[in-house]
């Protein structure tokens, strides 16, 4: 694969003034096969601003399409999906319309613009006719994803736009998708809507979480086949499988293993990791084998030619081969032949050696077999016998005896940078769904542990990966008042995919000890979903740790709650294995005035809370102080209220929980009073639910209190009949009905 580098910085960022992320430098080409990797005619990526694509509007150029200007809405210049996946950050979304169904393009954007109400641009191609409008639209985001968000958002986006009739090509799902820019041909027009606030993640944070998860549940599936199909290999020993080779692929899915390196499946296609057009030019074979069409295939030597010499043949082991050994068959054959094991955990080179060794009697026909097949994996017979020249080892030498000193200088006094939920020389994780004051609260305990003398503030490194420009400079505003560092992607010259090359640094330095770097958020900096991914970042944060540093991680919980109605931390369990300390955080009350929210401890190491309760304000706007304000309004809940916020929390599950039943039996209730047996048939209409779960529903929240989950209230009738009205709580007159309903 080409060598990563970063598009050419149109301006050196030296000033918070040039964090805006319209002038950032992003890849853009001209003509398809404008490309680095071009083996012909290879050419270095031209960079280009969204600033520019905005001005490009009005003054589009009109040249023929072969040699119209694209961009890949990522400051890394490169092409290749598995390197944009991997080190990208992508700054806006975008939408490609090739077939508008006859909808003229005014109409179009004007529905885009109801439908996500978030900044748009949009323009016609080079290939609109008046009447077949074709065009697309670009979506500026506040603050820039990697290439896995990415490819997630631009999912939701074309959801969105084709739930309300709009029919996007699902070609831009993939991360190295060219985008061609403003281009005047027979029909051109274009808008723009600066005026409805940038896109972020959060914006789509439940819809983004719901996409997470069905990646990790899809990625647990594949894992599982694989692991069955190692199982298998025992079998194929058994039946005297002797090839690696053959073990292989009778072992993998030809299609699991693609997906595993980056390509994508549709349906009966699939589009190859090494593509750069994005299109579907793999077809999956009725014998699991592809057959690609990819020009990208074969001049890299992925597979085997086809006869025709048009196509080529990838099974699993060619796959296996090009991505995991560089096409190098030796170095696969010694991989795969240590692979496979029989019952006895003999392998098949070491099983192979075995009878390799018996043969030396046999004919030399049969030998000459044998040294065929598994020459590039085993040793000659000469290398066999040759006595084991190998130092004698010595477990002694891991031994730290002698180096107590020297350890017990490094150790930190216990002191909390967060009172009562992280410690100094420590890592912990604070897991909370978007919009439940991770951040606000992360602040506010970092600036109470500065004014209590426990941390040095010039020590603290706060690197805010997640958040608008407006946020940032209000979050700056706090760090400059307090003395600790601000930090942000994009600006003077930091990235977090370099991330853990300078956390390596400052432990080759050894200047770690005192050092607290705060990462918000965590999926900025690591994929959770992958295990692998998430192990290597564990590995070096605990390199950190281990020299005297501190790290604090906030990070997303999942969509659902589990069994007993808790909020669950997302992606592997890798990152709580390897951090000291970790917490759920979760909004047990929320009023139009305040919120409460509950921390509660699911791993610890030391003397930390394992539940606290904080309240702040709710929806305090730019006139009354804004974040400053929201700031100075956190406040630590008593025990007795932390008890209660926890009562709360579970009112609050079941509310989740029977939330279409509780918004069915409220749209009845929008009438006036009903008699119960009329209210269940109504609800029972409305939701589609059996009506045994919603009279469950109906008594659950049956009461006069707001605050317990109540949200009707009934009163008794004649012949043992009840009669239900909605509650309300802020109905003045609930006092009197419920007086009137017990018969006062």
């Amino acid at each position: 694969m080409s060598e990563q580098k970063k598009a050419p910085a149109a301006t050196e960022a030296s000033d918070l003034t040039k964090l805006d992320s319209s002038n950032i430098n992003l890849c853009s080409g001209f003509g398809q096969y404008h490309s680095a990797n071009n083996k012909r005619d290879p050419k270095a990526y031209v960079g280009i601003t969204l600033k520019q694509v905005t001005d490009m509007l009005a003054t589009p150029p009109s040249t023929a399409k072969e040699q119209g200007q694209w961009a890949i809405f990522s400051n890394l210049a490169s092409r290749d999906v598995i390197e944009q996946r991997k080190s990208g950050e992508f700054y806006a979304l975008w939408a490609d319309i090739d077939d508008p169904g006859g909808e003229p393009f005014q109409d179009m954007f004007s529905l885009a613009c109801k439908v996500l109400d978030v900044d748009l641009m949009g323009y016609t191609s080079r290939s609109a006719t008046e009447e077949k409008q074709k065009c697309r639209f670009i979506v500026p985001l506040a603050h820039p994803v990697n290439g896995n968000d990415f490819e997630i958002m631009q999912k939701i986006l074309n959801d969105k736009l084709e739930a309300a009739g709009i029919m996007p090509d699902r070609k831009t799902e993939t991360a190295n998708q060219i985008c061609y820019l403003p281009n005047k041909g027979e029909f051109y027009d274009w808008h723009e809507n600066p005026f409805s606030g940038l896109l972020s993640v959060d914006t789509w944070g439940d819809e983004f979480h719901a996409e997470l998860e069905a990646l990790e549940a899809a990625e647990r599936e594949r894992g599982e086949r694989l692991e069955q199909s190692k199982r298998k290999a025992y079998e194929r020993m058994q039946s005297g499988v002797k090839s690696p080779i053959d073990a292989f692929n009778a072992t993998y899915s030809t299609v699991d293993l693609l997906q595993q390196y980056g390509g994508k499946v549709k349906a009966d296609r699939a589009v190859s990791p090494l593509s750069e057009s994005g299109n579907a030019q793999m077809t999956i074979q009725d014998n699991g084998k592809l057959l690609s069409h990819h020009g990208s295939d074969k001049e890299a030597g992925l597979g085997k030619t086809a006869q025709s010499g048009k196509a080529q043949i990838i099974d699993p082991w060619d796959l296996f081969k090009f991505f995991e050994h560089g096409n190098d068959e030796s170095l696969a054959l010694k991989a795969a032949g240590e692979m496979f094991t029989d019952a006895n955990g003999v392998s098949i080179t070491t099983q192979n050696q075995r009878d390799y060794m018996e043969k030396q009697s046999a004919s030399p026909e049969a030998i000459e077999a044998v040294n065929a097949m598994f020459e590039k994996v085993n040793p000659s017979p000469a290398e066999l016998k040759q006595p084991d020249q190998t130092p004698k080892f010595d477990f002694k030498k891991f031994a730290l005896n002698g180096d107590s000193e020297k350890m017990q200088a490094q150790m930190l006094e216990d002191k909390f940078v967060l009172e009562g939920l992280a410690i100094l020389g420590q890592a912990t994780a604070f897991y909370a769904k978007p919009n439940s004051g991770k951040t606000l609260l992360a602040l506010y305990l970092l600036c109470d542990g500065i004014k209590r003398g426990e941390i040095e503030a010039e020590d603290v490194f706060y690197i805010n990966a997640d958040d608008n420009y407006k946020g940032l400079v209000t979050k700056l505003q706090i760090a400059e008042k307090y003395g600790f560092n601000m930090v942000a992607p994009g600006f003077n010259e930091f990235s977090v995919n370099e991330f853990a090359l300078y956390i390596a640094a400052m432990i080759k330095a050894d200047d770690c000890r005192g050092k607290v770097i705060i990462l918000d958020t965590l999926k900025k900096f690591t994929n959770i979903m992958d295990k692998k991914v998430a192990s290597d970042f564990g590995k070096y944060m605990r390199g950190f740790v281990s020299k005297g540093g501190t790290m604090i991680l906030l990070a997303h919980t999942n969509k659902n709650r589990d069994l007993e109605g808790k909020v669950v931390f997302s992606g592997t369990s890798d990152i709580v294995d390897d951090v000291d300390c970790a917490y759920t955080i979760d909004v047990t009350e929320s009023s139009d005035f305040s919120k409460t929210v509950l921390f509660e401890n699911i791993k610890s190491r030391g003397d930390v809370e394992q539940e606290v309760a904080y309240s702040y304000a709710n929806n305090i706007t730019g006139a009354t102080g804004g974040y400053i304000a929201l700031l100075d309004s956190v406040q630590k809940v008593s025990t007795a209220d932390a008890e209660e916020a926890k009562r709360q929390r579970g009112i609050m599950d079941q509310l989740e929980k029977n939330s279409l039943i509780i918004e069915a039996i409220q749209e009845a209730l929008a009438g006036g009073e009903m008699k119960k047996t009329d209210l269940i048939d109504e609800a029972h209409k409305l939701s589609g639910v059996s009506k045994e779960r919603v009279t469950k529903t109906l008594n659950a929240h049956t009461g006069q209190d707001w605050s317990k989950g109540h949200r009707w209230t009934r009163r008794k009738g004649e012949k043992h009949s009840y009669f239900y009205r909605a509650l309300h709580y802020t109905d003045p007159a609930l006092g009197l009905y419920e007086k009137l309903s017990n018969g006062e």
